[in-house]
């Protein structure tokens, strides 16, 4: 029985307090560059087995769908999709499933040459910053992030309208 206890115990101090099924949030991201900084506005839902959907809101509207191996971006301004393999772009599940705990509420994680610093609160991702490889500095802040919540998959596969031009790389 102490043995059972103690594969428990362990089980939750060793696991990664970033790892889940599902993830939603409400997202602004700051790309800051020498002159000018740029805020978007958002949505995101992700599942650690399928994939993550950011729905950018304002300024432009700009869908992004990372699955696995692969990365689709609908421009509904103008009327384009854009899919690619994913090559030096980690998505969200990567960041979270590689960063380790330096402090309190702080994980870090370097994947691709770029460094990750990602702030928690409630065991939830709160805050990511990095820095690009052009140069920008780069928040995004998670708002009501909810962690293991039912999500509908559907909203992670792509939907093309017919009349978009569909570039692929």
């Amino acid at each position: 029985m102490r043995i059972l206890v103690l594969m428990i115990i362990s089980c939750f101090v060793w696991a990664n307090s970033l790892e889940f099924d599902t993830l939603t949030s409400e997202f602004s991201q700051s790309v800051r560059s020498k002159n000018k900084t740029i805020t978007y506005t958002g949505k995101l839902v992700a599942n650690s087995k399928y994939g993550a959907f950011w729905h950018y809101k304002k300024p432009v509207e700009k869908l992004i769908y990372f699955n696995i191996g692969r990365i689709t971006i609908i421009e509904p301004s103008l009327e384009q999709a854009i899919i690619t393999d994913i090559k030096d772009t980690p998505d969200l599940r990567q960041i979270l499933k590689n960063a380790t705990e330096t402090n309190k509420d702080r994980f870090e994680c370097d994947i691709d040459g770029v460094h990750y610093t990602l702030r928690v609160r409630s065991g939830v991702p709160a805050q990511i910053n990095y820095t690009d490889k052009l140069g920008n500095n780069v928040t995004i802040l998670l708002k009501n992030a909810k962690k293991n919540q039912p999500i509908d998959e559907k909203l992670l596969e792509p939907q093309i309208p017919a009349n978009y031009d569909i570039l692929s790389e």
